[in-house]
């Protein structure tokens, strides 16, 4: 759920105001999203160097008019000043929380905190009990307020971004960038009078492969991905382990070149991810399938030889650890494109949630590059970066 999860770390992450002169101890997380039931993770400093941090902490999540109260237990003993606690996140407290300590300190976290098959705006408490919520009906006294329940980000991830190198038949790096952006607000005026149109994405991918051996250092190729596309996020009941959504639309793939060097491609498409945790762990599986049909074709008639008509993406890992993706594609008589990505984190820094992963990449096969779909060059293994995958 590569791109779910990417959305998420858009939500801020920041204190919500300044430590006053008596505030003593402060918090901070490595993430600035929860999962309910899940443990959280957080760290406490303590500025009084003399004193000794506890085993335990009592905190306090607020959503609202609601405050939760919530044992922290130390993870390891403490490294001077600063000491590692979790808590197993209240199943209840779904949406926007603030995370404070209840005495010592007024220093707060914000975190976004969400289940499988919660979606923003849904009443948690009504899901748990079966209790309707029906559009203008009187909310239970227990419901979690929706106005600090923030809507999905408008931008976000999309396809993995990443900057790798390699050194076989030559040196090269492959780049990526990639973006996708929901077209209408789901407060908006559009989709309160046309529903429909709240999952409508624009979406919009780079890669580009920059030929490093060559004199003057040329890029290869580029092949620019735009496209237009429909989300759904599929329902699965609360506390499932399951976790899916489905795209289509069309998508226009070209390398931006002119006479003779010029291809592109316009499809139609439809794709869908679903993912499995195992356990209660962070461990998980995943099936991403996308097939799509050719709408035009002049530059390469002959191109679906070599791509085929769709591809399947299988992954396994953790969101905290290693992560592996395959992705196959097949064409006619035996072509066709194998590529193998496995990622670790470099750095958690506990006042960012954004990615920095070591990257690795295989890729054998036709078609690195849109301009050499028919040619399939010598396997290649590049390393770098990542800050989504």
């Amino acid at each position: 759920m590569m791109c779910r999860c990417a959305s998420i770390l858009c939500v801020a992450f920041f204190t919500l105001a300044a430590l006053p002169a008596g505030a003593e101890r402060l918090l901070s997380a490595e993430r600035a999203y929860a999962r309910a039931g899940e443990a959280f993770v957080l760290t406490v400093v303590d500025t009084r160097v003399q004193a000794a941090l506890p085993e335990q902490l009592d905190a306090r999540l607020t959503l609202g008019d609601r405050k939760l109260t919530v044992r922290l237990n130390a993870q390891a003993p403490a490294v001077g000043a600063t000491r590692r606690y979790s808590f197993d996140w209240p199943a209840e407290a779904l949406g926007l929380s603030i995370v404070s300590l209840n005495a010592d300190s007024s220093a707060q976290l914000m975190v976004l905190a969400e289940r499988p098959g919660w979606s923003a705006g849904e009443d948690p408490l009504a899901r748990q009990q079966n209790l309707p919520t029906a559009v203008g009906a009187a909310a239970p006294a227990a419901q979690v307020a929706a106005d600090v329940i923030p809507p999905k980000p408008a931008l976000s991830f999309y396809d993995p971004m990443y900057f790798i190198f390699g050194a076989n038949s030559g040196a090269s790096a492959r780049f990526q960038l990639s973006f996708k952006y929901r077209l209408f607000d789901d407060e908006g005026a559009v989709v309160g009078v046309l529903p429909f149109l709240g999952g409508l994405h624009f979406g919009y991918t780079q890669t580009s492969l920059w030929d490093l051996d060559s004199d003057s250092a040329p890029f290869r190729d580029t092949s620019y991905r735009p496209a237009l596309f429909y989300e759904w996020d599929i329902p699965v009941a609360a506390g499932s382990r399951h976790q899916s959504w489905l795209r289509a639309g069309v998508e226009h793939e070209s390398n931006g070149r002119d006479g003779e060097k010029s291809r592109s491609i316009n499809i139609a498409f439809v794709q869908a991810d679903w993912q499995y945790r195992l356990g209660e762990g962070k461990s998980h599986i995943g099936v991403t399938p996308k097939l799509w049909g050719y709408l035009e074709k002049s530059d390469n008639p002959d191109i679906h030889r070599y791509r085929g008509y769709g591809e399947l993406g299988l992954r396994f890992g953790r969101d905290d650890g290693w992560l592996a993706k395959l992705m196959l594609r097949r064409g006619k008589g035996g072509v066709g494109t194998s590529q193998v990505d496995v990622s670790y984190p470099l750095r958690q820094s506990i006042f960012s949630s954004v990615g920095a992963f070591l990257h690795l990449q295989y890729f054998d096969g036709e078609g690195e590059t849109l301009l050499d779909y028919q040619r399939a060059g010598q396997p290649q293994l590049r390393i770098g970066v990542s800050i989504v995958r």
